[in-house]
């Protein structure tokens, strides 16, 4: 996808014209602001597999991956209004190490089809971008960490 690409300029304005987000540069850095049109929440890659494959397949998950592979972070719409997520829920959460990126924060996108950058670890379909709420990702975590434990 990004092989047509050769400035953070050219990254931002492919995202923008693809999906639709609205990319902003900062430090040559393709990324989004959290807030009332966006949202996200961080979690390990070996959960985020487990929530990917536990969401209804007909949404679209744009999922952002780190080049360390330490992270996914995927993007969601926040509740509209604006609510934020309950004290409980959000320690529950970060117990299993999911953190709700609070609004006005920023978010790298990716600038590579390479694992060595940030990239898709799912990739929307070109067009609007439709993303899944909030809470249905939440549930999603909360669905795969009850799961038992796999034995060897």
């Amino acid at each position: 996808m990004f092989e047509s690409c050769h400035s953070p300029h050219e990254v931002a304005h492919l995202l923008r014209r693809r999906f639709g987000l609205p990319v902003q540069l900062l430090a040559g850095r393709p990324m989004i602001t959290t807030g009332s049109i966006l949202g996200a929440l961080v979690m390990p890659p070996h959960l985020g597999r487990q929530v990917l494959g536990a969401l209804d397949p007909t949404l679209q998950t744009p999922v952002v991956a780190d080049p360390g592979g330490r992270s996914w972070t995927f993007l969601v719409t926040p509740p509209s209004p604006a609510k934020p997520v309950d004290i409980a829920v959000r320690s529950h959460l970060a117990a299993h190490q999911v953190t709700v990126v609070p609004s006005g924060r920023y978010v790298l996108l990716p600038t590579t089809d390479s694992t060595l950058g940030w990239h898709w670890a799912a990739e929307p379909a070109p067009g609007v971008l439709h993303m899944p709420p909030r809470s249905a990702v939440i549930e999603a975590v909360h669905r795969v960490i009850a799961l038992p434990a796999p034995t060897a």
